[in-house]
């Protein structure tokens, strides 16, 4: 079985891929099988930028044979014949989550297999956010003060204490809105 690293977005997808189609048997339940099997789940920050996500631009060959340049997308886009792959084909799954460099080999059917190879990530969604960085230290964020955020146009007042009514007349009578 192929490791593989997924974000938590590309997790959920297949997720939801396995679940609508574990009932037909076809060729890509079982690739959707091991692929959530041998998942490591990352959040996107976290993804290394040696790693297939949805929407990255790819290099791969199939069983040694010359290169091919994709988009991996999640599904068919018509208007792009010839420059994507969709994950709902068994080439485009499982170049999900492969490292440059990593091999996976996929039943074609019949009793056949293919293997494809990462040869080159040209561009990754999440490794090319802006303000996009390293988790944290914890003792930074114990140091860090958050603003309060208040959600009235009254005075802060603590839990459980009832608001008091804003137009009384000195008789305690309420006059009712104003007619301005």
């Amino acid at each position: 079985m192929t490791k593989c690293q997924l974000t938590t977005k590309d997790f959920a997808i297949v997720k939801t891929m396995l679940d609508r189609l574990a009932w037909s048997g076809g060729p890509l339940v079982e690739l959707l099988r091991c692929k959530l099997a041998s998942a490591q789940v990352v959040f996107s920050n976290e993804a290394d930028p040696d790693v297939v996500t949805l929407n990255s631009r790819v290099v791969f060959s199939v069983d040694g044979g010359s290169a091919h340049t994709r988009v991996v997308t999640q599904g068919p886009m018509d208007s792009m014949v010839g420059l994507t792959i969709p994950i709902t084909v068994p080439r485009g799954l499982a170049l999900l989550g492969l490292r440059k460099g990593q091999s996976i080999s996929v039943d074609r059917g019949r009793g056949t297999t293919e293997v494809i190879r990462v040869d080159d990530i040209l561009y990754q969604p999440e490794a090319s956010r802006p303000g996009i960085t390293e988790a944290e230290p914890v003792a930074e964020m114990a140091r860090r003060r958050f603003p309060v955020l208040v959600f009235s146009a009254d005075e802060p007042r603590p839990l459980g204490v009832r608001p008091k009514i804003r137009h009384t007349s000195d008789s305690g009578d309420d006059p009712g809105p104003s007619a301005a």
